[in-house]
């Protein structure tokens, strides 16, 4: 069985050579600059400066989104007659912000109110029954959803009979018939015309903010709808939706909040997390950040997540910060385990990799099958799903590949499912136990039917050819301009053509790849993370050399120098793509 698929590389359409000079003419950027902007749809600065720059201005009418005045209507009648408001979370971190920020605007208009986030193991996913069971003895009067509650129809019907109201703000796709609330806020909806449909949990959440403070402008201290953009930031980073549109504007500015944070919790995380000195990125976010408010929701009480974000107490946001970082150490011990784990058993199924991958254990922790499902597919590109079962009953997580909707997928499946939701890249399931071996046999056959040969081969979309004597830090300072980078728009990646070595490539830390290249009598250092795996065959293949990277600058002990970040490396005898 493979170890890593290789990646085909797509080279994007020359860029128009009018359009580039233009922009390279008015912005006063550098031209591989220039050309990478026109490859990439620029036609004018004007929408150069706008995608660069965004602003709050650019931000839709939240009047917009369907059910938006009837979700108003019936949390204003809340707030005034002191009715028991109830925000009904979800246990990562799209959930935890959403509920953070949700929670923390209603308390600011006054409103009694409270937080619920569900245990990933007793309770699952979403709105459920236990949960309204306790929304009842805690005589809660409306109960308002953050990034769930699309698909809990029987839930909110039992709510309704237990004289409850419920509001659902969620992001997820819409599966049959939607609950009767008295308000759904989701731009997936159907008949919903909102025109951006990408929101993460949390955008959706803010625009509901958004939509109170327009409905009663006074209500609100000045300026507060733009200081929360730093959690709608982190839950829409972390979430992994693409970053145009409204959450380029939420990941943008609220990343510069994030580096400056007026919370406690949030200077907290990023001193445990050793980020106190770091300008935060959308790298920070996704690989350091996210993981330890997530670590609560997976193997503990994800509710210490909020009230990390809530706290206005340093000395206890420090506590709450502290015992996450504990929790993310064991998960990441946990991930290895489960990840070997799985790996042994798709062994076990032969050398010939399946359509999809299916794997499921009673030695697993539910709260890290998403990571390590996420792990399987980016190795070997295909959907994956794993799941936790016992003798009666799995619970899973499931990551898709682009092109193929898992969701969809597991509607098609459904005959096998307790239960299922989520979207086209990553979803959660519930099955009987005795019916694993029929639905990894449905489930294959659905992949295998609309997937062709070429879909299970990962590509890397390249931007264009950058000779080494063009990489400078002028350049890298403009491609920084277009971040945070993430889906839709994603990090600028270049080939440099017929390189030699000047170091030879070699291992360093955690299979990490270090060396340096030459071409054209210029040398500059490079690392990749995670291909370590390239160096005995790079020792040991004759050919011409083409290496994929992102130019970078380094800052290391206070010394600041060129470094390309390397994504891929082929070796080619005659030149020629792969």
């Amino acid at each position: 069985m493979r170890t890593v698929t290789p990646k085909t590389w797509v080279l994007r359409p020359a860029a128009d050579p009018e359009i580039a000079a233009q922009l390279e003419s008015s912005l006063g950027v550098p031209p591989a600059f220039a050309q990478l902007l026109a490859g990439r749809g620029f036609r004018t600065a004007k929408e150069v400066t706008d995608f660069m720059e965004p602003s709050m201005d650019s931000l839709l009418d939240p009047y917009t989104m369907r059910d938006m005045e009837l979700a108003l209507d019936r949390i204003w009648k809340a707030v005034e007659a002191q009715e028991h408001i109830l925000v009904y979370g979800d246990y990562d971190v799209d959930g935890i912000t959403s509920t953070s920020l949700l929670t923390s605007a209603l308390e600011t208009l006054g409103a009694k109110v409270s937080y619920f986030i569900p245990d990933r193991i007793k309770d699952g996913y979403g709105l459920s029954v236990r949960g309204v069971e306790m929304a009842r003895k805690r005589r809660v009067n409306l109960i308002i959803t953050a990034d769930c509650g699309i698909t809990a129809t029987a839930e909110v019907r039992l709510a309704r009979e237990h004289g409850i109201d419920v509001i659902v703000t969620d992001h997820h796709e819409p599966i049959g018939t939607m609950p009767e609330a008295v308000a759904i806020l989701n731009p997936k909806r159907h008949d919903c015309s909102y025109a951006f449909k990408d929101l993460a949990g949390v955008g959706v959440v803010f625009k509901l903010v958004q939509g109170l403070h327009a409905s009663r402008p006074d209500a609100y201290p000045e300026g507060f709808v733009a200081r929360n953009l730093d959690l709608v930031s982190l839950g829409t980073i972390a979430d992994v939706v693409p970053l145009v549109g409204e959450n380029r504007v939420f990941a943008k500015l609220g990343l510069e909040q994030l580096h400056d944070s007026h919370r406690p919790g949030i200077t907290a995380l990023k001193e445990v997390a050793g980020l106190t000195a770091r300008r935060i990125e959308s790298g920070h976010v996704a690989y350091i950040l996210a993981p330890r408010i997530n670590a609560a929701g997976r193997l503990g009480n994800a509710e210490s997540g909020v009230r990390l974000l809530l706290s206005n107490e340093p000395r206890e946001a420090t506590s709450i910060a502290e015992s996450l970082e504990e929790d993310n150490t064991n998960r990441k011990k946990i991930d290895e385990s489960t990840l070997e784990d799985a790996l042994e058993l798709l062994r076990r199924q032969g050398p010939e990799l399946p359509p999809a991958i299916v794997l499921w254990s009673d030695r697993w922790h539910p709260g890290v099958l998403g990571i390590v499902a996420s792990r399987l597919m980016e190795r070997f590109h295909r959907p994956t799903i794993l799941i936790s079962a016992d003798e009666d009953e799995g619970k899973g997580s499931g990551r898709s590949i682009k092109g193929f909707d898992i969701c969809q997928a597991l509607q098609e499946c459904g005959e096998h499912l307790v239960g299922f939701g989520g979207h086209s890249y990553a979803a959660g399931l519930t099955i009987r136990a005795e019916r694993l071996e029929a639905f990894r046999e449905h489930f294959c056959r659905v992949v295998g039917e609309r997937l062709k040969a070429e879909d299970y081969v990962p590509t890397l979309s390249i931007d264009g050819t950058l000779p080494l004597d063009q990489c400078d830090e002028n350049l890298v300072r403009a491609l920084e301009r277009l971040s945070p980078f993430g889906i839709g728009n994603t990090e600028p990646l270049f080939v440099a053509e017929d390189i030699t070595w000047g170091a030879p490539p070699m291992v360093v830390s955690k299979n990490h790849l270090k060396m340096s290249i030459r071409q054209n009598g210029r040398e500059l250092d490079c690392i990749g993370f995670g291909l370590g795996y390239l160096v005995a065959p790079l020792r040991a293949d004759e050919g011409r050399v083409f290496v994929a990277f992102v130019p970078t600058i380094n800052v290391w002990q206070n010394r600041a120098r060129l470094q390309l970040k390397l994504r891929d490396i082929q070796v080619r005898p005659d030149g020629r793509g792969t």
